[in-house]
Order: structure tokens, then C-alpha cells, then sequence
């Protein structure tokens, strides 16, 4: 066989598998050729070389070299699960004994097989030996009575429909990561950054009257009807680091998922993966809570749904990282009790369903709609279910009961506190927050100084430095003409805090009345 022929047949092998078989183009080299079948189950990938080996030892040495890079090919591939063949095309075979050279050899796992395969000879034996390896992958019949003339000129047209065929493949995979340009996304992240410049201009990102104020994710309030709360607490972050992780995070997650959904579905499936994780975090979480996290987990969420539909394009690209940050950021958020993790599962989960709901802009089959349905229906009966377990579910701990008490307090409803506040002393009577707000209820609404007077001694005695509750009690015994026990009084708030303007001109009020 001469070179024409060799040529021809390797192109017309290759040609068969990339036209009629519809494999994948990984790479194209002079002399080798790299195919995928990413439709079959496991994974299918193909090396065809068009070789000349005059000796075994140097199959050898270039069968261990295709086991480097069938190594490389699946860690690339990120699949379980991995057939190959190495397939040599040959004009003749090597002079030694070379067929036990032919041993199968394992990659990853250990449990995926690339099995050596080599046609030699001529047409009719390229034939024998194709049907006898290669049963399934039905290759023609190669012999043929073109001139060499004609021949190269099948190779130049055969070997320019490979390379289409590959290039439509790639340009294919393009429009299905490149579909839109990521605008929305700027839009949300301005929106962060302008309702951050808000918060710390009244009052602080950090202070948590002020995150109430602005519409944090608060269950108290939400009970008493304020659902808003579920959407603007997507807009609020609690300091300048919570903002820019926050920030970096959506940046390279939502430039992603916007470039490949479109504008329009990547904000449909923002919006309701961070409502879906602010509903889970209202059911399982009472503590106050802001932020964007179940949004862009949501991201997270719609990337996995865009792996289940191309599941082989999304490991060759990003799929490795996008799997290894997120099991990291659920660990993390198991592992640290101030992360609101049910926001995070909660927008995980919603993101997977709001991208079901939209389905991606190259998925036109009709059964699509069904799952779309499917999925909107579970997002709503889901949420539903959520909101009324949290209602109905809604702890009423001290601390969370101490938090609310103080807030209307800030805001000068006392006697919508008072209720409150009695409730959650009758489950944790020693804490000091709550004794000092009863002695001021005591104290200012019902004149009852004597109440008043058991509860501060009853805070200080708990907490020693808690200056406003010595300060305050240094006013009640005032007020009860306990004048000695009001100069210690202020003067332990004075230890505690002593350049506190008002806490020193009580002071020398009550030493001018111990003159006296």
C-alpha cells in the first residue's frame, strides 16, 4: 500500500465516524485524529492514528504515550465512566512480533478500558479486522478504483468536511455558552452597591434597627404581613466584606448563567431562586438576615440544570469548578452558625427549578413544557408549604422576643412591648436586656419604682458591667430617696463608662443631695 492509500483510508475511517457515526472533534492533527461519542453511555472517545511502525518497541512506547493522554482526556471530560479504543491505521505492520504489544490498558478509575486496535494491510483486511473490533461502529468498505489523482483530491475534500463538521460543533457549543451578554447583571449588582450607600448613611449596614428599617429579612414583621421583605432583603448586605464576596460571587456566577439563559430568563431565575431561599430561610430561621447568597446560589443551581441538559459540554468547560465551589460553600455554610444556610439549599434548590420553568433558549422539544410545569407547580405548592410552617412553626425565644422588644422600644412603642417583654421573662428571667426594658416599663408608665428596683439590681447583679442598668438604677433609687444607694449606683455606671457626660451630672446631683 502506498502513501496515497494510507492517507485516504485513515480520512475516510475518520470521515465515517465524524459524518454517519456523529462523533465529536476533540482535536485534529496531521496524523491523528481525537473523537467523542458523548451520547453513549459510558462515554465513548476514539484515538485514530494514521502510523508507520517499522518495530514493536516503538508501538510500545507510543501506546504508553496514548495512555498519558487518555488519562488527561478523562480528567478533561470529568465523566465517571469511559470507553476508548486507540485504533492505528497502518500500511503494513511492524516486522517483529508486535500483536502482544496490543494489551488493553485501564485509566482513572481503574475500571475504564482503552482497548489497542490495528488495521493493517490493505482495504479488504482493514475490513476483516474492523468488523471483527470495531462490529458496532459498521466501517465501509474502503477498497476503491480511484486514480492516486482522484484520491488526493477525496483526501483534501473528506479531511475539509472533518473540519467543518468540527468546526459546526464548536461553533454550536459557542451559541449555547455565548447565547446573551450579561447586562441585568450589572444592573443588580449597582442596586446593591446603591442600597448599601443607603443603609450606612442612616444608621449603618451593620446596625440591626437600621436592616429592619430598610427591609431585612425579619419573621416577626413578615408574620404580621410584611412579604415584601423577601425581595428586598436580597438587595441589603450586612458590611462592606459581606457585600463585596457577595458581589465577586454573582459577578463570575451570573456572567455565566446571564451568557448562557439570556437576560430575560437569567433574571426570572435570580428573582426566584432568591424568593425561594429568603421562604426557606423564613421557615428554618428566625434570626434577622439580608443579603443575595440565595440568589446566587440560584446561579448555582441553574448551572447544574444546564449540566443535566449538556452534560458533556458543561464538564469540558466549567463544570469541575462551578461542582467543587459549591460543595466547598455548603460545607462552609454547615460548618459556621452565623451562615444562613437554609438561604443558600433554598436558592440552590430554587435556581434548579426557576431554570426547569424557563428551560434554556436551544430547548425546543415539546416535552420541555412538561417539566416546566412540573417544576412551576412544585415551586409554588413548595413555597406555600414553607410560608405556612414558618407561620405556624415561628420560634419564640427570648433572644429573638428580647430583639423585637428592643426594636419597639427604639421606636417608642412601649406598651406594644410590654407584652413582649413579660413573655419572654417568663422564659428566661435572668437576662439582662429584658430586666432592664421591664424596669423601664415599671418605671415610666406604671410609676412603680419599687418593681423597678428589683429588676435592675436583679440585671446588674447578672451582668456587673452593664453601666446603663447601674445608671438607671442609680435613678430609681433617686427617685425612691435612696440616696447613698444612688451615689454607688452611678458611680459603678461611672467605672464602667467614665466620660459619660449625663452619667457625671447625676452624679453631683446626688452628692448635692447628700450635702444637704
Amino acid at each position: 500500500m502506498n502513501s496515497i492509500q494510507h492517507t485516504y483510508y485513515f480520512w475516510k475511517i475518520v470521515h465515517h465516524y465524524v459524518r454517519h457515526q456523529k462523533f465529536r472533534v476533540l482535536a485534529i492533527h496531521p496524523t491523528q485524529v481525537w473523537l467523542e461519542d458523548d451520547t453513549a453511555k459510558p462515554r465513548r472517545v476514539i484515538r485514530l492514528v494514521q502510523s508507520e511502525v517499522d518495530w514493536a518497541n516503538r508501538l510500545k512506547r507510543d501506546i504508553g504515550h496514548a495512555r498519558q493522554q487518555f488519562e488527561k482526556m478523562y480528567k478533561q471530560l470529568g465523566v465517571w465512566q469511559l470507553r476508548g479504543e486507540n485504533i492505528y491505521i497502518m500500511s503494513y505492520p511492524p516486522v517483529d512480533e508486535w500483536e502482544s504489544a496490543l494489551v488493553p490498558f485501564q485509566i482513572g478509575n481503574k475500571k475504564n478500558a482503552v482497548q489497542n486496535i490495528a488495521l493493517h494491510s490493505n482495504a479488504s483486511t482493514y475490513k476483516e479486522l474492523a468488523d471483527q473490533h470495531l462490529t458496532a461502529d459498521e466501517l465501509p468498505d474502503l477498497r476503491s478504483s480511484l486514480s492516486e489523482e482522484e484520491m488526493e483530491q477525496e483526501v483534501h475534500r473528506l479531511r475539509q468536511e472533518v473540519r467543518s463538521a468540527g468546526k459546526g460543533r464548536e461553533n454550536t457549543d459557542k451559541k449555547t455558552l455565548f447565547f446573551g451578554k450579561p447586562r441585568a447583571l450589572f444592573v443588580i449588582l449597582l442596586a446593591m452597591v446603591a442600597m448599601f450607600v443607603v443603609l450606612e448613611q442612616n444608621g449603618g449596614s451593620q446596625n440591626m434597627l437600621t436592616l429592619i428599617e430598610y427591609g431585612a429579612k425579619y419573621n416577626p414583621l413578615m408574620i404580621e404581613g410584611e412579604w415584601w421583605r423577601i425581595v428586598s432583603s436580597m438587595f441589603l448586605h450586612i458590611g462592606f466584606f459581606h457585600l463585596f464576596m457577595n458581589g465577586l460571587a454573582l459577578y463570575f456566577l451570573g456572567s455565566a448563567v446571564e451568557q448562557i439563559y439570556g437576560s430575560r430568563r437569567f433574571v426570572v431565575i435570580y428573582f426566584l431562586a432568591g424568593i425561594f431561599g429568603s421562604i426557606v430561610s423564613f421557615a428554618f430561621n428566625d434570626n434577622l438576615s439580608a443579603g443575595a447568597s440565595g440568589a446566587i446560589f440560584g446561579c448555582f443551581g441553574a448551572l447544574l440544570y444546564f449540566g443535566l441538559k449538556h452534560r458533556s459540554l458543561f464538564f469540558r468547560t466549567l463544570g469541575r469548578n462551578v461542582i467543587v465551589l459549591l460543595v466547598i460553600n455548603l460545607a462552609f455554610g454547615f460548618m459556621v452558625p452565623m451562615i444562613d444556610n437554609g438561604a443558600h439549599v433554598g436558592g440552590l434548590i430554587g435556581g434548579f427549578l426557576a431554570s426547569c420553568m424557563t428551560r434554556l433558549p436551544s430547548e425546543k422539544k415539546q416535552p420541555g413544557r412538561l417539566w416546566s410545569l412540573l417544576a412551576t407547580l412544585g415551586y409554588i405548592i413548595a413555597s406555600a408549604g414553607l410560608i405556612f410552617w414558618g407561620q405556624t412553626s415561628s420560634s419564640s425565644s427570648a433572644q429573638m422576643q428580647a430583639f423585637e422588644a428592643q426594636r419597639l422600644f427604639e421606636a417608642g412603642q412601649f406598651e406594644e412591648a410590654r407584652p413582649i417583654v413579660s413573655e419572654a421573662l417568663e422564659q428566661e428571667g435572668e437576662m439582662p436586656e429584658l430586666l432592664f426594658m421591664q424596669a423601664y416599663i415599671d418605671a415610666e408608665l406604671d410609676q412603680d419604682f419599687a418593681s423597678a428596683r428589683e429588676h435592675l439590681e436583679s440585671a446588674t447583679e447578672v451582668r456587673p458591667d452593664f453601666h446603663e442598668g447601674w445608671y438607671n438604677l442609680s435613678l430609681v433609687y433617686g427617685e425612691l430617696d435612696e440616696w447613698e444607694l444612688a451615689h454607688e449606683a452611678v458611680t459603678n455606671a461611672l467605672e464602667q463608662e467614665p466620660d459619660q457626660e449625663d452619667y457625671q451630672t447625676v452624679q453631683q446631683e446626688i452628692e448635692q443631695q447628700l450635702e444637704q
